[in-house]
């Protein structure tokens, strides 16, 4: 099963991709949501992994973006982020009703919420 991992952090990227790759996933990592979108044009992945705070086009705009051009993708998405609390971040996750992992993630709890949103579609 194929993973997209959306985070501008290379740390996080590398652990992940890692975490997820032993759980024996298929994964494909990226800096940003611009790049994420043009992967989705050539791929369709069974998770996305979605950080919010990113340049060029942050997890919230990525999200809105993938419910008009890719809904059934935005089904797939799950957030990992250390800003859930923050008073804009906090209610977006919220009303998105998606999954969300909150920084620093433990891994465990990554493979697991990726292999549920996988499986299940949400």
């Amino acid at each position: 099963m194929d993973i997209l991992i959306v985070d501008d952090d290379q740390d996080v990227r590398r652990v992940f991709t890692r975490s997820l790759e032993r759980a024996g996933y298929m994964v494909t990592a990226v800096e940003n949501g611009l790049a994420a979108f043009a992967e989705l044009q050539r791929h369709q992945y069974r998770a996305i992994v979605c950080d919010v705070h990113m340049p060029f086009l942050e997890g919230r705009t990525f999200y809105d973006e993938l419910l008009k051009d890719y809904p059934q993708m935005a089904q797939r998405v799950l957030f990992a982020t250390g800003w859930t609390e923050h008073d804009e971040v906090g209610p977006f996750l919220k009303q998105t009703g998606r999954p969300v992992l909150r920084k620093p993630v433990d891994l465990k709890e990554l493979v697991t919420t990726v292999r549920g949103v996988a499986e299940r579609g949400s």
